[in-house]
């Protein structure tokens, strides 16, 4: 863990409160965000709009990806290579890529990461912290209409439609599910707990983590 920085993946069930929960999380650990940020690096990285990587983002979620179509007009302007030597080049699996090496790079900075599967591509990285937060659907869209001030019908549909784009977005890059108990260390009913208890929770134990591992450091040179 990059110069003793905290890191901390945060998967999120549509109105659990990621979204909240995750920023707190980084201004009391002194790390940075990412969200929808990654996208964003990751088109910087390939020199492309962010808005037609989170299109990419959107078909992922969908089961349809037009990346190709994106990207390998554009190789030639980009990298001097004609574009049709590009075709075929950026396509679901450079996005991966970039997505992965983006979550690497800055969890050896530290950070807190929401969603993109970073509990899967840093599942391997030391001290990192996996957390799930998540609910009964019904208490979540009464969460989603008190917080966001959405009516019923609008809350469920943008529930079905956030939770299913989640769902197979990991599952087609990674093939894993979002929800599967073992991705996580820390699981929280974010309709029982209030949030700001949610983000006490995480930050204790991320604190409670680095202290285990500094004890096991000492112990070490002790012995």
């Amino acid at each position: 863990m990059g110069a003793g920085k905290p890191v901390v993946t945060i998967s999120a069930a549509y109105g659990a409160g990621g979204g909240l929960v995750g920023p707190r999380v980084a201004e009391r650990l002194g790390v940075t965000f990412w969200d929808r940020a990654i996208p964003a690096q990751v088109a910087a990285d390939l020199a492309e709009r962010s808005d037609e990587v989170l299109a990419v983002e959107d078909d992922l979620g969908r089961g349809v990806s037009r990346w190709v179509s994106f990207f390998a007009p554009a190789g030639a302007v980009w990298t001097g290579i004609p574009s049709q030597e590009m075709a075929g080049h950026h396509d679901e699996a450079s996005y991966k890529e970039h997505i992965n090496l983006v979550l690497r790079r800055e969890a050896e900075r530290g950070a807190v990461f929401l969603g993109r599967g970073a509990a899967i591509v840093l599942a391997g990285h030391p001290g990192a912290l996996h957390v799930r937060l998540d609910g009964p659907l019904e208490r979540r869209i009464d969460q989603v209409m008190d917080l966001g001030g959405l009516d019923e019908r609008s809350a469920r549909r943008a529930q079905h439609q956030s939770d299913t784009a989640r769902y197979r977005y990991v599952h087609r890059l990674y093939h894993a599910d979002v929800a599967d108990h073992r991705l996580y260390h820390l699981w929280i009913d974010a309709t029982a707990v209030p949030l700001a208890t949610c983000v006490d929770i995480i930050v204790s134990a991320v604190q409670g983590r680095d202290q285990l591992r500094q004890l096991g450091t000492d112990d070490h040179d002790r012995a």
